[in-house]
């Protein structure tokens, strides 16, 4: 009897405990140069769930797939309406967002 209210108790405890990802993609159109880069990582990095010490200050933009990686901090939750509203404030249409897998994460380029 114990075990099964030990067992019971683990499985309420992570049942109630949110996942929270802590990496998205969010497909953006309009993002076709380095300046529209640097506009929607200036824009997105200013909101407050953002994890700076991951990627460039929170933010990777990927201009040839017009995609932008965002990196969460830890004990925040992400709202999409904010980071909506920050891609269409630069005058880009955020199109989806989704949780990153490790196959798509940015690879960083060594020059």
């Amino acid at each position: 009897m114990f075990n099964k209210t030990i067992a019971i108790a683990l499985l309420y405890a992570l049942l109630s405990t949110p996942l929270l990802a802590q990496n998205y993609v969010v497909n953006v159109n309009g993002i076709v140069c380095e300046f529209c880069a640097y506009g929607v990582g200036k824009k997105i990095r200013k909101l407050p769930f953002i994890d700076p010490s991951q990627y460039d200050q929170g933010v990777k933009v990927d201009i040839e797939n017009q995609r932008v990686f965002i990196a969460l901090r830890e004990d925040a939750l992400l709202d999409k309406s904010a980071l909506f509203k920050a891609i269409e404030s630069g005058g880009y249409d955020p199109i989806d967002i989704r949780e990153t897998s490790k196959e798509e994460e940015p690879m960083e380029v060594i020059e």
